[in-house]
């Protein structure tokens, strides 16, 4: 989940709320909406399983080439 973060917030910000999320067994998701990291709509965005699982490059063409 974090590293589907990385591209909006930062890797450093990610990484952080990663480590926050283990250390205090809290959600990554719930992490970001308490602390207002990214708008709701955006969170569901790109939290979103399916769209992470796909294939090709987020905003890009599918296939090769």
């Amino acid at each position: 989940m974090a590293t589907a973060l990385a591209p909006r917030i930062g890797y450093a910000k990610a990484a952080e709320i990663s480590k926050r999320s283990v250390k205090d067994g809290v959600l990554i998701r719930d992490l970001v909406t308490r602390e207002h990291v990214l708008p709701a709509a955006e969170i569901d965005e790109v939290l979103d399983l399916r769209k992470m699982t796909e294939i090709g490059v987020p905003g890009g063409k599918h296939g090769g080439g």
